[in-house]
């Protein structure tokens, strides 16, 4: 594996490509309900690791920087773990990083953490799987297609409020709902216990809506590989091997 010249891009660079990818398709497009929230009020922070050919982070090494930012500042709610990666580097596969992200989570129990956090993981080259429907499901491989591998963590406290929210709301809905059908019914659901649906099941659903259709997943498509190339051209490379 061999680096570019130039490598690693300026943090400021990184910074401005992620950036981009978080208000232009994450915010712009309407595909995470409480990202917007949580960037303006200065809860989202974005640590940076930069592999070389001569040296990777490791698993330790990332859940300690994560342990110490997020005891530093109490309030943060999303922690961006981003990983620019050269050309030729094992991490250009997903299913390698799918390794780093196991790694880290077992690292991450060990160090202890000082809180709990959901982990997933975006990478440019995700796709779809072959020879299968568009689902609500496998759309999420191109809204996670980040211009630079990137390990998500969400505060655990976060996402329960927030499905406490969308959980109170669909009973709202369907109660007014249920009361222009059969007032009688409306009455017995609202003295029902709700059940507590998956947050993440309901936001893929929410997208799949919005960007399911032919036209606008190849709009989602278009808008996200137009920004990957904006990050080959900031970064000085090719597009990965």
């Amino acid at each position: 594996m061999s680096e570019p010249p130039g490598w690693p891009p300026d943090d400021a660079v990184i910074q401005a490509i992620h950036d981009r990818y978080q208000r232009e398709i994450i915010e712009g497009l309407g595909l995470c309900p409480f990202a917007r929230r949580s960037r303006e009020q200065g809860r989202v922070h974005r640590p940076v690791f930069v592999a070389t050919a001569e040296r990777e982070p490791s698993p330790l090494e990332v859940a300690q920087t994560l342990a110490a930012l997020v005891d530093a500042d109490r309030e943060a709610e999303i922690v961006l773990l981003t990983f620019p990666i050269p050309p030729g580097h094992r991490w250009w596969q997903p299913r390698a990083f799918e390794g780093l992200l196991a790694a880290l989570r077992e690292a991450w129990r060990a160090v202890p953490p000082p809180r709990e956090f959901y982990m997933v993981s975006f990478h440019p080259r995700l796709e779809l799987p072959p020879e299968r429907a568009l689902t609500a499901d496998s759309l999420v491989s191109i809204i996670r297609r980040s211009p630079d591998p990137v390990i998500q963590c969400v505060d655990a406290e976060l996402l329960d409020r927030v499905r406490r929210q969308a959980q109170v709301a669909a009973r709202e809905r369907m109660l007014a709902e249920l009361e222009q059908r059969d007032p009688a019914l409306a009455k017995l659901f609202a003295n029902s216990v709700a059940s507590d649906p998956e947050l993440s099941s309901d936001i893929a659903r929410q997208n799949f809506q919005a960007h399911g259709g032919e036209e606008d997943r190849a709009a989602l498509e278009r808008a996200i590989a137009a920004l990957l190339a904006d990050r080959d051209r900031a970064y000085g490379v090719g597009g990965e091997d």
